[in-house]
């Protein structure tokens, strides 16, 4: 009977069969990944994978368990009537337990089968991925396809899967009679009564919860720093989550019932159909549609957070380290012993060197840049608590225009104009927090006994030498900095090493390091590159396999539960055939009624998503590359994705609704 029931209605659970078979692909690929052994030892530092990994597994399981008894809830409740038509013919509740029990036992071994094969390939292509980016020696043919420990958890995980299915099934069963099985069909979720003082309560605390974050942006000044970040973001989170359910159940449903008495909007052909059954759907599926909206924000939230946090550092490698290779030079024989180790990598032709004197000239300015003021002698080497003198670390424009000519940064070399004697560029650190620049300040640079007064004539973020050579550099003219070289500054020797031939050389920035005896100011851009990848890929691999959890769970609870209620609704839907609406009028309203319980999660979620990005990117990253819409591209990507994940969903209900409604 089980069997029979699955295959004649194959239809009807074949995406709950595609939802679980794609969670079981993730579960195992997961788990296969955190019991790989090779990859772990080739990317884990000090344990923190494997930590990170056993975190992961609980949500992950938990999760699992969330989606299957929300799933098989659902399907227990569409077939209550049959269970009660069994329990009349004279079936005892254990034999109606083992029914579902089968049933389950049938889709969770047929969904593990497919998981199974389809996790493994998974798992080969992530492994084949991540070598591939951290250009890790690997031998893929040592990694199994199958990992017997994983098959194994995840075997035994599906049979406890199926166990507190079973429990959950006998509790219903044996606390159910035989009249509340017939007609459980017609219940829906215990409504929310709907009360003036909620929906003003929710729309208010959820300007007051984005009020919250849109104030981080002024700084120093705002909440977030006067009482705390954690705190403050506590509080906007509480905001937001009980405005939301207070907003949900409450708000809208109000703003509907006003909408309902403009006469000459309201009785329109499909209006009068819509409005009313989503004021009726949203009160009586008010917890459903809540929980989907908080997973919504969370999915987006996560997915963007993410995308932010791996492109932001790489980006920023623009500043942290501008030049291929960089080093200072502190013996009088590096530089040629330098060379000859890079041309054993590349022909000399390829490669451009450039050696720049920065001279650390003090200064009797007050109220100094604070890149001149504070900072530490080494940048982020060991002795990062040693504080700087305060003064300027000076270079020509010359030199300034020869550096970025090498690291081929046409966009800023074609924005330049000259200096002045008494003018001078300001390279930032960060900008202002309160939005001022020092554009048009005069600074006094001593020199020797002698001053020089320069105007800040342009203030940028294009620093052409790292930060752990140079924090901030001021450029000057070519005849200020012969007058500070005569003034005999202290001064510091950088060689500075582009082409794209010795771009990806690892071995090369090993044994430069090896030369230079584990210099701290040994930097290179694609080593750093190399290095963020390395740190952060299976951080957020793993994440990862949480967002998509949270895309199949979600949008297979949307299909769901439109269908169950768009279902339920079938004969309301023959009676407007009957009163002479067209079978597209009736796919119009059919597309508006899912429309809307698509967007209220999918909107809600973006506006949330929005307001924690904002909150991240200003309070948790520092502001090294401003706010320009590119640095935001990855982020957009993310929704863009998730967007693309909703309206495939969005289509499939729609399809699988007009099947069951026009039989079409």
């Amino acid at each position: 009977m089980a069997f029979k029931n699955l295959r004649k209605n194959f239809s009807y659970y074949k995406l709950y069969l595609t939802s679980v078979s794609l969670i079981i692909t993730t579960f195992f690929a997961f788990t296969s990944f955190s019991m790989n052994r090779i990859m772990l030892d080739k990317i884990s530092e000090n344990g923190r994978v494997e930590s990170m990994c056993n975190t992961i597994s609980i949500f992950l399981m938990a999760f699992v368990i969330f989606f299957m008894a929300y799933s098989n809830r659902f399907f227990l409740k569409r077939r209550t009537k049959e269970l009660g038509i069994y329990a009349l013919l004279g079936y005892q509740k254990i034999t109606i337990l083992s029914l579902l029990t089968f049933e389950n036992i049938f889709i969770c071994f047929g969904a593990l089968g497919i998981g199974l094969v389809t996790g493994a390939i998974a798992h080969k292509g992530i492994v084949a991925g991540i070598t591939a980016l951290l250009r890790l020696s690997v031998d893929n043919a040592l990694i199994p396809l199958f990992n017997v420990n994983a098959l194994k958890k995840t075997v035994g995980f599906i049979m406890v899967v199926i166990f507190a299915l079973c429990i959950s099934n006998s509790r219903f069963l044996f606390k159910a009679s035989l009249m509340s099985l017939i007609r459980f069909e017609k219940k829906a979720e215990k409504g929310m009564a709907f009360h003036y003082c909620p929906a003003i309560l929710g729309f208010v605390m959820i300007l007051c919860g984005y009020g919250l974050a849109l104030d981080i942006f002024r700084g120093r000044k705002s909440v977030w720093f006067s009482i705390g970040f954690y705190p403050v973001g506590m509080l906007t989170a509480i905001f937001i989550l009980f405005g939301t359910i207070f907003f949900i159940s409450a708000f809208l449903p109000y703003v509907m019932e006003i909408s309902k008495e403009r006469k000459r909007t309201f009785y329109t052909q499909i209006k009068i159909i819509t409005i009313p059954n989503f004021i009726y759907r949203i009160r009586s599926n008010a917890k459903t549609l809540i929980m989907l909206t908080l997973f919504s924000a969370a999915t987006l939230t996560i997915s963007s957070v993410m995308a932010l946090s791996l492109y932001y550092p790489i980006a920023a490698v623009s500043r942290m380290a501008p030049s291929e290779l960089e080093c200072r030079i502190e013996k009088g024989d590096q530089v040629e012993k330098v060379k000859q180790l890079v041309s054993e990598y590349a022909p000399e032709n390829t490669v451009t060197y450039t050696q720049t004197d920065i001279y650390k000239v003090t200064s009797k300015s007050l109220n100094l840049p604070m890149e001149y003021s504070v900072g530490t002698s080494k940048g982020d080497s060991d002795n990062q608590a040693l504080l700087r003198e305060k003064g300027f670390e000076c270079i020509s424009y010359s030199q300034y225009l020869s550096l970025l000519q090498a690291q081929k940064r046409e966009d800023v070399i074609k924005d330049l104009c000259g200096l002045k004697d008494d003018e001078c560029i300001l390279v930032k650190y960060q900008p202002n927090t309160d939005g001022s620049d020092e554009t048009g300040k005069t600074y006094l640079l001593s020199v020797n006994r002698n001053d020089i007064l320069v105007t800040v004539k342009e203030v940028t973020l294009n620093n052409p030498i790292s930060f752990a050579n140079s924090v901030g550099t001021l450029i000057v003219s070519d005849a200020t900095y012969e007058r500070i070289q005569l003034g005999g500054m202290p001064k510091t020797s950088i060689l500075s090493i582009n082409g794209e031939t010795i771009e990806n050389q690892e071995s090369l920035f090993d044994e430069l390091k090896d030369l230079l005896e584990n210099s701290p100011y040994l930097q290179g851009h694609t080593h750093r590159i190399n290095e963020i990848f390395s740190l952060s890929s299976s951080t957020f691999l793993l994440i990862g396999f949480l967002v998509v959890l949270f895309f199949i769970a979600t949008g297979s609870i949307l299909y769901f539960n439109n269908l169950s209620s768009l279902t339920d609704s079938k004969e309301d839907y023959e009676i407007l055939g009957k009163m002479g609406y067209t079978e597209t009028a009736i796919r119009r309203i059919v597309k508006k009624q899912i429309a809307v319980f698509f967007c209220i999660p999918f909107l809600f979620g973006l506006i949330d998503c929005f307001f924690a990005t904002i909150v991240y990117k200003t309070g948790l990253m520092q502001n090294i590359l401003k706010n320009s819409l590119s640095l935001y591209v990855p982020t957009l990507a993310a929704i863009a994705l998730t967007a693309i994940i909703y309206l495939i969903y969005y289509w499939l209900t729609v399809r699988s609704c007009c099947k069951i409604i026009l039989k079409s």
